[in-house]
């Protein structure tokens, strides 16, 4: 069963949660201005939200828990079409592969996920901020009563597919206890009530993030006289995207447009060039579907079509594939912390 937890776009929809609650978006400006600065010799690049929300509550914040998103499997296609003749007559090219990830479980991707956390809390400590983790609040009725999602029957966590994608990602919190239901509100979902946060004491934080590792994609190309389409692996590590998405004490603003919380804006390619070893472990393309192409090209006088697919293993490298994590979650919670910091500076003022 796959989650309800679908993706970055998803967690967006937090910002109608806020019209909804009276709170249209809006904010100094001071986050960006230091996000800006904080990542110009990095290729992490962030959008900032409503920093001044982090100081609502004396500069205390509460991060109940952590998302982190691994891949484990997916699949990919490319087709070309051109050649000497054009419309329905031209020769088509495709090309796909499936692939799946060997070695990551339900204890590794703990592992992950509450070192994850753990840096994310140490980086707003850092800052000066007094953090109230999962054990400061886990007695609160709310936070026991909250449904947790128990996973699907082979991996124990949810599994996400991006719209759009044909990816499989495991979602994975810090423990069992922290791996909350998520609804289609995104991740505040059971810590909302009427619109505004349960929390009264604190700005809750909540930071997610994507893993990507294999990379896996396909390339086309087509001239007067040439088509091609290839399948092209590599065994290194992006950072897909991190959102750190926050609410504080309801407000009144005008205006819209804003996010609350810090955001990547792209990809980040390569944390680590090689996370583990991608073999492509067999050819499935089918000869005598390719032949039944081409004669069914040549009895109705379309171009021919001719495929070609594969399957590869991505077996990871524990120590590679924990340290590429790291490294980019690790940069862009110390982003956050540096927002924070400034938010903080600026509420002196």
């Amino acid at each position: 069963m796959k989650s309800l937890f679908t993706s970055i776009s998803s967690v967006l929809i937090l910002s109608g949660i806020f019209i909804l609650a009276g709170c249209a978006s809006g904010g100094s400006g001071v986050g960006q201005a230091t996000a800006d600065a904080a990542t110009a010799n990095s290729k992490l690049k962030v959008a900032v939200g409503l920093e001044e929300d982090l100081t609502d509550y004396s500069n205390t914040v509460v991060v109940p828990t952590a998302y982190v998103k691994l891949l484990v499997q997916g699949k990919t296609s490319i087709s070309s079409k051109g050649g000497y003749q054009i419309g329905k007559d031209s020769n088509t090219v495709k090309a796909s592969a499936k692939y799946k990830v060997v070695g990551m479980d339900k204890a590794l991707a703990r592992e992950i996920s509450k070192r994850v956390y753990d840096d994310f809390v140490a980086k707003l400590r850092a800052a000066g901020y007094k953090v109230l983790t999962y054990d400061d609040i886990k007695n609160r009725d709310y936070v026991k009563d909250a449904p947790r999602d128990k996973g699907d029957a082979t991996w124990g966590l949810p599994v996400e597919s991006p719209r759009g994608t044909s990816d499989d990602y495991i979602v994975a919190a810090p423990s069992d206890a922290q791996q909350f239901t998520v609804g289609m509100q995104g991740p505040f979902w059971e810590f909302i009530s009427m619109g505004k946060p349960k929390f009264k004491d604190a700005t809750v934080i909540i930071p997610t993030y994507t893993i990507t590792a294999p990379q896996v994609w396909g390339k086309g190309d087509a001239s007067y006289s040439t088509i091609s389409a290839d399948i092209n692996t590599a065994p290194g590590m992006n950072l897909q995207s991190a959102y750190a998405a926050w609410m504080g004490a309801p407000k009144t603003r005008m205006g819209g447009g804003n996010h609350p919380g810090v955001m990547t804006k792209a990809q980040v390619v390569n944390i680590t060039e090689k996370a583990g070893e991608m073999v492509k472990s067999a050819d499935t393309t089918s000869g005598a579907a390719n032949a039944f192409s081409k004669g069914a090209a040549m009895l109705f006088g379309g171009g021919s079509i001719t495929g070609s697919s594969a399957e590869y293993t991505f077996t990871l490298d524990r120590n590679a594939y924990m340290a590429g994590v790291l490294k980019g979650t690790g940069e862009f919670n110390a982003v956050v912390g540096k927002v924070a910091a400034a938010a903080a500076a600026e509420a002196k003022k």
